[in-house]
């Protein structure tokens, strides 16, 4: 697999360290008075979920580049257990933990078609659209008239279960578009 310069690592990357799947959480660049530079990375482990912080040194020290398998993937329900997923090509049903989804599983829908990354033939990783639209199940109707001059907002629930301030004039029922990296309304559908 291909090197990376640790100087380019940014959050969200995901990358081999000592053989184990990490995805970057932070990096900062450090170049003290008069020695060489070097990166301290915070990295969350896509194998058991800890957290970890390493330092990179040198050019003999770099984390190689992660290389995936995609597969379409359909999600079906979640339970106590997790969230479960079927391979659309293998039928193959497997499972994912809420806390290794996090924001994402707010973002799931049963029935709707996902990407999902494999890594040494484990699922390690679901790739959501940048926006996803979803119906609004409840919300206000009637909002406190009078007070305009910031921006107005309500909380509505959206079929998945995810609550996001909207503007007044969303009612129950109307379709909104959500983005799903932050997980913040951004327009009526």
């Amino acid at each position: 697999m291909p090197t990376i310069d640790p100087v380019k690592l940014r959050p969200g990357m995901k990358i081999v360290s000592e053989g184990s799947l990490f995805q970057v959480l932070d990096t900062q660049h450090r170049t003290p008075g008069n020695k060489r530079s070097f990166v301290v990375c915070k990295m969350r482990s896509l194998e058991d979920g800890r957290v970890h912080e390493k330092t990179f040194r040198g050019s003999a020290d770099h984390p190689e580049s992660a290389e995936f398998e995609q597969r379409t993937c359909q999600f079906l329900y979640s339970d106590q257990d997790g969230f479960h997923f079927m391979d659309l090509t293998t039928y193959d049903q497997f499972l994912l933990e809420e806390s290794f989804l996090g924001l994402q599983a707010k973002m799931l829908v049963a029935e709707a078609e996902v990407i999902v990354s494999y890594w040494n033939g484990k699922p390690v990783g679901v790739d959501l659209p940048s926006k996803l639209v979803f119906t609004v199940t409840e919300t206000m109707d009637d909002v406190a008239k009078g007070n305009t001059s910031g921006s107005i907002t309500k909380e509505a629930t959206l079929e998945s279960g995810l609550k996001v301030q909207v503007p007044p004039f969303v009612k129950t029922g109307d379709k909104v578009r959500v983005n799903t990296e932050t997980g913040e309304y951004v327009e009526r559908a």
